[in-house]
Protein backbone atom coordinates (compact mmCIF):
# COMPACT_ATOMS: atom_id res chain seq x y z
CA UNK A 1 0.00 0.00 0.00
CA UNK A 2 2.82 2.34 0.97
CA UNK A 3 4.60 1.11 -2.34
CA UNK A 4 1.60 1.75 -3.65
CA UNK A 5 0.88 5.31 -2.63
CA UNK A 6 4.59 6.41 -3.21
CA UNK A 7 4.38 5.80 -6.71
CA UNK A 8 1.13 7.84 -6.74
CA UNK A 9 2.90 10.77 -5.37
CA UNK A 10 5.95 10.54 -7.28
CA UNK A 11 4.21 10.49 -10.17
CA UNK A 12 1.90 13.38 -9.89
CA UNK A 13 4.74 15.00 -8.81
CA UNK A 14 6.92 14.17 -12.54
CA UNK A 15 3.92 15.60 -14.49
CA UNK A 16 4.01 18.22 -12.50
CA UNK A 17 7.35 18.73 -13.21
CA UNK A 18 6.99 18.17 -16.84
CA UNK A 19 3.83 20.57 -16.77
CA UNK A 20 5.56 23.33 -15.14
CA UNK A 21 8.74 22.91 -17.97
CA UNK A 22 6.74 23.14 -20.93
CA UNK A 23 3.28 24.68 -20.37
CA UNK A 24 4.08 28.12 -19.96
CA UNK A 25 2.38 29.60 -23.11
CA UNK A 26 2.38 33.30 -23.19
CA UNK A 27 1.10 35.90 -25.38
CA UNK A 28 2.51 38.92 -25.08
CA UNK A 29 2.24 42.56 -26.63
CA UNK A 30 3.99 46.03 -26.40
CA UNK A 31 5.73 49.06 -27.34
CA UNK A 32 10.25 48.63 -28.70
CA UNK A 33 11.99 51.81 -29.16
CA UNK A 34 15.92 51.23 -30.18
CA UNK A 35 19.13 53.22 -31.18
CA UNK A 36 21.29 52.23 -33.74
CA UNK A 37 24.35 53.34 -35.39
CA UNK A 38 24.21 52.76 -38.90
CA UNK A 39 26.89 53.04 -41.43
CA UNK A 40 27.32 51.13 -45.12
CA UNK A 41 29.93 48.43 -46.23
CA UNK A 42 31.10 50.09 -49.36
CA UNK A 43 33.36 48.10 -52.20
CA UNK A 44 35.27 50.25 -53.37
CA UNK A 45 35.81 51.38 -50.03
CA UNK A 46 34.68 55.11 -48.93
CA UNK A 47 35.61 57.20 -45.76
CA UNK A 48 32.46 56.42 -43.87
CA UNK A 49 31.39 56.73 -40.12
CA UNK A 50 28.47 55.75 -38.36
CA UNK A 51 25.20 57.79 -38.40
CA UNK A 52 22.92 57.12 -35.41
CA UNK A 53 19.21 56.60 -35.88
CA UNK A 54 15.97 55.76 -34.05
CA UNK A 55 13.69 52.88 -34.60
CA UNK A 56 10.19 52.35 -32.96
CA UNK A 57 7.31 50.62 -33.50
CA UNK A 58 5.01 47.31 -32.34
CA UNK A 59 6.15 43.40 -30.75
CA UNK A 60 4.33 40.55 -30.60
CA UNK A 61 5.97 38.19 -28.65
CA UNK A 62 4.93 34.39 -28.30
CA UNK A 63 6.49 31.75 -25.76
CA UNK A 64 5.11 27.84 -25.75
CA UNK A 65 7.74 26.60 -23.61
CA UNK A 66 10.07 28.23 -21.19
CA UNK A 67 13.09 27.94 -23.52
CA UNK A 68 12.07 29.13 -27.07
CA UNK A 69 9.86 31.37 -28.40
CA UNK A 70 8.81 34.02 -31.51
CA UNK A 71 8.78 37.47 -31.80
CA UNK A 72 8.15 39.83 -34.43
CA UNK A 73 8.35 43.62 -34.99
CA UNK A 74 7.01 45.85 -36.84
CA UNK A 75 8.84 49.39 -36.69
CA UNK A 76 9.73 52.64 -38.40
CA UNK A 77 13.75 52.89 -38.64
CA UNK A 78 16.25 55.94 -39.41
CA UNK A 79 19.15 54.59 -41.03
CA UNK A 80 22.20 56.16 -43.78
CA UNK A 81 25.72 57.00 -43.24
CA UNK A 82 28.20 59.42 -43.11
CA UNK A 83 31.56 60.08 -44.98
CA UNK A 84 34.41 62.78 -45.92
CA UNK A 85 34.78 63.87 -49.13
CA UNK A 86 37.37 65.78 -50.34
CA UNK A 87 37.82 69.18 -52.19
CA UNK A 88 39.54 68.06 -56.02
CA UNK A 89 41.05 71.71 -56.17
CA UNK A 90 42.72 71.55 -52.68
CA UNK A 91 42.94 67.53 -51.66
CA UNK A 92 41.54 68.28 -48.27
CA UNK A 93 38.20 67.07 -46.46
CA UNK A 94 35.34 69.70 -47.51
CA UNK A 95 34.46 71.17 -43.48
CA UNK A 96 31.31 69.18 -43.25
CA UNK A 97 30.76 65.57 -44.25
CA UNK A 98 28.21 64.35 -46.57
CA UNK A 99 25.17 62.66 -45.16
CA UNK A 100 23.07 60.48 -46.15
CA UNK A 101 19.84 59.61 -44.22
CA UNK A 102 17.51 56.57 -45.50
CA UNK A 103 13.86 55.86 -43.85
CA UNK A 104 12.66 51.97 -43.87
CA UNK A 105 9.15 50.21 -42.55
CA UNK A 106 10.77 47.26 -41.40
CA UNK A 107 9.52 43.68 -40.92
CA UNK A 108 11.78 41.27 -38.60
CA UNK A 109 10.80 37.59 -37.28
CA UNK A 110 12.91 36.59 -34.41
CA UNK A 111 13.38 33.06 -32.83
CA UNK A 112 14.05 33.85 -29.25
CA UNK A 113 16.04 31.58 -26.41
CA UNK A 114 15.74 32.96 -22.79
CA UNK A 115 16.85 31.08 -19.62
CA UNK A 116 15.75 31.01 -16.86
CA UNK A 117 12.68 30.42 -14.30
CA UNK A 118 13.29 33.96 -11.98
CA UNK A 119 12.44 37.40 -12.71
CA UNK A 120 15.28 38.23 -14.97
CA UNK A 121 16.03 36.14 -17.59
CA UNK A 122 18.97 36.16 -20.36
CA UNK A 123 18.22 35.98 -24.01
CA UNK A 124 19.43 35.30 -27.48
CA UNK A 125 17.42 35.75 -30.64
CA UNK A 126 17.89 36.03 -34.25
CA UNK A 127 16.45 36.28 -37.29
CA UNK A 128 15.58 38.06 -40.47
CA UNK A 129 14.26 41.49 -41.42
CA UNK A 130 12.15 42.88 -44.35
CA UNK A 131 12.68 46.53 -45.13
CA UNK A 132 10.51 48.89 -47.07
CA UNK A 133 12.62 52.36 -48.20
CA UNK A 134 9.66 55.50 -47.26
CA UNK A 135 12.40 58.20 -47.42
CA UNK A 136 15.72 59.83 -47.98
CA UNK A 137 17.50 62.65 -48.04
CA UNK A 138 21.33 63.90 -48.09
CA UNK A 139 23.05 66.86 -47.20
CA UNK A 140 26.18 67.80 -49.61
CA UNK A 141 29.13 69.67 -48.28
CA UNK A 142 28.43 73.25 -49.67
CA UNK A 143 31.01 73.69 -52.57
CA UNK A 144 31.03 70.04 -54.36
CA UNK A 145 30.87 69.57 -57.64
CA UNK A 146 29.39 66.37 -58.83
CA UNK A 147 31.87 65.39 -61.50
CA UNK A 148 30.18 64.70 -64.76
CA UNK A 149 31.99 62.63 -66.79
CA UNK A 150 33.33 59.96 -63.08
CA UNK A 151 30.52 57.93 -61.79
CA UNK A 152 30.55 58.52 -58.22
CA UNK A 153 29.30 56.29 -55.63
CA UNK A 154 25.85 58.00 -55.13
CA UNK A 155 26.49 61.48 -54.22
CA UNK A 156 23.82 63.59 -55.15
CA UNK A 157 21.80 60.60 -56.69
CA UNK A 158 18.83 59.68 -55.64
CA UNK A 159 18.39 55.86 -54.53
CA UNK A 160 16.19 53.89 -56.89
CA UNK A 161 13.31 51.77 -54.79
CA UNK A 162 14.24 48.49 -53.58
CA UNK A 163 13.33 46.40 -50.69
CA UNK A 164 16.30 45.70 -48.06
CA UNK A 165 16.56 42.42 -46.18
CA UNK A 166 18.77 40.49 -43.74
CA UNK A 167 19.35 39.45 -40.58
CA UNK A 168 19.45 40.97 -36.99
CA UNK A 169 20.92 39.49 -34.18
CA UNK A 170 20.55 40.06 -30.37
CA UNK A 171 21.57 39.70 -26.80
CA UNK A 172 20.21 40.93 -23.35
CA UNK A 173 17.75 40.52 -20.60
CA UNK A 174 14.11 39.97 -19.93
CA UNK A 175 12.76 41.21 -16.86
CA UNK A 176 9.27 40.23 -15.91
CA UNK A 177 7.27 41.78 -13.32
CA UNK A 178 4.01 40.20 -13.47
CA UNK A 179 2.33 40.58 -16.49
CA UNK A 180 4.75 43.22 -17.98
CA UNK A 181 7.59 42.16 -19.30
CA UNK A 182 10.70 44.56 -20.04
CA UNK A 183 13.19 43.61 -22.52
CA UNK A 184 16.42 45.14 -22.89
CA UNK A 185 19.22 44.26 -25.07
CA UNK A 186 22.36 44.68 -27.53
CA UNK A 187 21.47 44.68 -31.41
CA UNK A 188 23.56 44.01 -34.50
CA UNK A 189 22.76 44.25 -38.21
CA UNK A 190 24.10 43.00 -41.37
CA UNK A 191 22.11 43.48 -44.55
CA UNK A 192 21.95 40.82 -47.86
CA UNK A 193 21.41 42.71 -50.55
CA UNK A 194 22.82 46.14 -52.18
CA UNK A 195 21.49 49.39 -51.49
CA UNK A 196 22.52 49.79 -55.43
CA UNK A 197 22.67 47.91 -58.25
CA UNK A 198 25.67 47.28 -59.30
CA UNK A 199 26.44 48.97 -62.52
CA UNK A 200 24.12 52.22 -61.68
CA UNK A 201 27.43 53.28 -60.07
CA UNK A 202 30.86 52.40 -59.11
CA UNK A 203 29.93 51.26 -55.83
CA UNK A 204 29.99 46.84 -56.53
CA UNK A 205 28.56 46.46 -53.01
CA UNK A 206 26.32 48.65 -50.83
CA UNK A 207 25.44 46.62 -47.99
CA UNK A 208 23.63 47.93 -44.38
CA UNK A 209 25.21 47.35 -41.19
CA UNK A 210 24.31 48.54 -37.87
CA UNK A 211 24.68 48.21 -34.01
CA UNK A 212 23.13 49.60 -31.19
CA UNK A 213 20.67 49.24 -28.66
CA UNK A 214 16.85 48.60 -27.89
CA UNK A 215 13.86 48.51 -25.06
CA UNK A 216 11.10 46.88 -25.47
CA UNK A 217 7.85 46.77 -22.51
CA UNK A 218 5.55 44.00 -23.45
CA UNK A 219 2.09 42.97 -21.32
CA UNK A 220 0.85 39.58 -21.17
CA UNK A 221 -2.88 39.20 -22.74
CA UNK A 222 -2.71 35.70 -21.05
CA UNK A 223 -0.01 33.82 -19.50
Amino acid sequence: MLKTLLLVVLSATALTAQRDSSDVRRLEVGVGFGVLDHNVDFTPAVSDVAIRGNNYGLVLRYFDNRLVGFQAELSYVEAGWREDLEDPATGENFATQYARSTEYVELMMLTQFSVGRGAVQPLLQAGPYLSVPVGESEDIPAGYVRPETTPEVIYGYEIPFRLNYGVQIGAGLNVRLGPVTVQAEGRYLIGFNDLVRTGETRAAISRRVGYGARVGVLYALWR
